[in-house]
């Protein structure tokens, strides 16, 4: 299991973040293989997955695409197709053109489309397994792969400023992107991992002694290498993409603790974070403040929220049951208002267009997530205020949960659900932060 989730993991942002199909269906391969080895540790009695109702709210959401195939794509008869809200139009439209009507039909509008989702739910549901299987040693050690990975995104990201156009892979921008379509997902895909960084930082500088000057030198790569990632979400000029990542970076570095304690310990990590980020904007220049210009964010502000609001006008025509997971860019035109014009596959917002194509479904299981999360906030916070705070494992579910955070904020306004290797590593670091806390 270990190995295959380390394939996972390492090819996941390769090609455009894994969103190109024939890039998924080696991940969804790769998927099955480590589920395969989550199968035979959760079957060695080993109870990763807890007891009682945390073990049911866990394998309830690992089996969620399961539910959206058995709700979407089993077929049903004609007349209780065409009862579902939303489908009479295009029944009648079919009618017009006499084409001719199946005596069944699944309810989703794209059965195709939503079997691919389906099909590239495996690699999410795979990570999320891994991070909930793996011993407390692989767990470090994945999550400081991931560090690895990001680490190599920022320097492809860094390297692109340059005029090596080859390092851009044909994509049609000259944004920073590192192997990514887009500068929002490269961003987010930082952003998700620097709690890990910050607090691998905090590790080395709590062990740091005046007789161990490697310890010394350990803490200085980990702080150089926050100003690495910390510099390339900058020079990506992702505004969310910042913003998210300044928010979990701060949250990171308050909550967790330095090697001085109380308030005198917190101001010297406040201001050591604001020297690294005025080292890391001297280092990109102040470029990416041009996307904060008031005109222009009014406006891209108010062409997304046009697109959230028809999204959601598509989300109350369809619900409770929705359009079909995949279906939005195929079914959006009978909503899009006119202003916008081209083709929109997504909403730029996550949770909206979800709620357009998985209706109830995905309140429910959203709900669940929420559930499950806040009981192991709660847990943290309790043992975060008993004896001697957090172990170094609780600290890394922590660490895993305000990654999580990046993902969540960052998707209200943009599609990094959609992108698979963005996902996929919001899924591991779902896992990671319901671990059930076992160090070894």
């Amino acid at each position: 299991m270990l190995w295959a989730g380390v394939a996972l993991l390492v090819c996941a942002p390769v090609i455009r973040g894994g969103n190109r199909y024939v890039a998924l269906i080696a991940l969804e391969w790769l998927g099955l293989a480590v589920l395969l080895g989550a199968a035979l540790v959760a079957l060695d009695g080993q109870g990763v997955w807890g007891r009682g109702r945390e073990r049911a709210g866990l394998l309830l959401l690992a089996a969620s695409p399961l539910w959206v195939a058995l709700l979407q794509l089993v077929p049903l008869p004609l007349d209780v197709w065409v009862a579902l809200p939303g489908r009479a139009l295009y029944q009648d439209l079919l009618a017009a053109v006499q084409m001719p009507q199946p005596a069944w039909r699944p309810a989703s509008l794209t059965p195709a489309a939503t079997w691919a989702s389906v099909l590239a739910g495996i690699p999410l549901v795979a990570c999320f397994a891994l991070a909930l299987s793996c011993s407390g040693h692989q767990f470090r050690m994945l999550c400081r792969l991931l560090i690895g990975l990001a680490l190599a995104q920022a320097l492809l990201g860094l390297a692109q400023l340059g005029s090596f156009k080859l390092l851009f892979f044909d994509a049609g921008t000259n944004r920073v992107i590192g192997t990514f379509a887009n500068p929002n997902h490269f961003a987010n895909f930082l952003g998700m991992t620097l709690p890990l960084v910050v607090l691998e930082v905090r590790r080395a500088m709590h062990d740091q002694a005046p007789r161990h000057h490697r310890v010394g030198n350990a803490s200085l790569l980990w702080g150089l290498l926050l100003f690495v990632l910390l510099a390339a979400v900058l020079a990506s000029s992702s505004r969310t993409g910042i913003v998210t990542s300044l928010v979990v970076t701060l949250a990171t570095t308050l909550m967790l603790p330095g090697r001085h304690g109380g308030q005198a310990g917190l101001r010297w990590r406040l201001w050591a974070l604001a020297a690294l980020l005025l080292v890391a904007v001297a280092s990109v220049g102040l470029g990416w403040l041009e996307r904060f210009q008031g005109d222009l964010l009014a406006g891209d502000a108010s062409f997304r929220g046009l697109m959230r609001s028809s999204a959601w006008t598509a989300a109350l025509e369809f619900w409770p049951l929705g359009s079909g997971l995949g279906s939005f860019g195929m079914v959006f035109p009978r909503f899009q208002p006119a202003v916008v014009t081209g083709f929109v596959e997504h909403a730029h917002s996550d949770y909206v267009q979800l709620l357009m194509e998985c209706g109830a479904l995905y309140v429910l299981l959203a709900g669940l997530a929420l559930w499950l999360i806040a009981r192991r906030a709660r847990w943290l916070a309790h043992r975060a205020l008993q004896g001697d705070g957090l172990d170094a494992h609780e600290q890394m579910m922590m660490a895993c949960g305000l990654g999580l955070l990046a993902l969540l904020l960052h998707s209200w306004l943009d599609f990094n659900l959609r992108i698979p290797a963005n996902a996929m590593l919001g899924a591991f670091m779902l896992g990671g932060l319901l671990r059930l806390g076992r160090a070894n």
